[in-house]
């Protein structure tokens, strides 16, 4: 029973941590509100799940072998986490039209933004190796399992966040204070993860 407590507290701890997936959902909840932003919260949990299975499933071992390939998919990754901050900055917080909503937020952005992002892939490592996934099929199922509900509540936790501090952003002024703010700390973090 402490395994599966600690792998709550684990993917707990990394889910709902401030990270790059988190402040999107949470710009995502200000700007659409929290049911629009469920695609996105899926996409980042879907596609966070799917990456924790093939790291799982030993990709995560095979890929220590190869630093430069790690090395890689972070600098791709943070340019992707510091492409989005851009967008988030250059948003005009002006209420929202459905040709712009069907821009942002989308699943596949969700999926894709876990993928390339470095704080997913070094929970995935780190999960996996803490809790000896690589040896135990059983371990990983529960793993992915506690992972995957953990995982949509903390996510859309952000989100709904992001919908309730709406109300105090009722102008194109402050709407557009608070996606400049928020696109200032997605590029810090792009930036800032490269040295991680």
């Amino acid at each position: 029973m402490s395994l599966l407590f600690s792998m709550v507290v684990f993917s707990l701890f990394m889910s709902i941590s401030p990270g790059p997936v988190n402040f999107v959902a949470l710009t995502s909840g200000v700007n659409y509100g929290f049911v629009k932003s469920f695609k996105f919260v899926s996409g980042a949990t879907v596609g966070f799940v799917a990456l924790l299975l093939l790291v799982g499933i030993g990709v995560g071992k095979a890929s220590q072998s190869f630093p430069v390939l790690l090395k890689g998919l972070q600098y791709i990754g943070c340019i992707y986490i510091f492409y989005i901050g851009y967008k988030v900055f250059t948003d005009d917080g002006k209420v929202k039209g459905e040709n712009k909503l069907a821009l942002f937020p989308s699943f596949s952005q969700g999926w894709l933004m876990q993928w390339v992002n470095p704080k997913a892939w070094i929970a995935c490592l780190a999960g996996c190796s803490a809790f000896d996934v690589y040896n135990s099929d059983l371990r990983l199922v529960q793993f992915i399992t506690i992972y995957f509900f953990v995982c949509y509540m903390a996510i859309a936790c952000w989100a709904f966040l992001g919908n309730k501090i709406n109300r105090w952003l009722s102008t194109e002024h402050t709407m557009r204070f608070f996606n400049k703010t928020m696109g200032i700390i997605l590029c810090g973090l792009g930036v800032g993860l490269l040295f991680n």
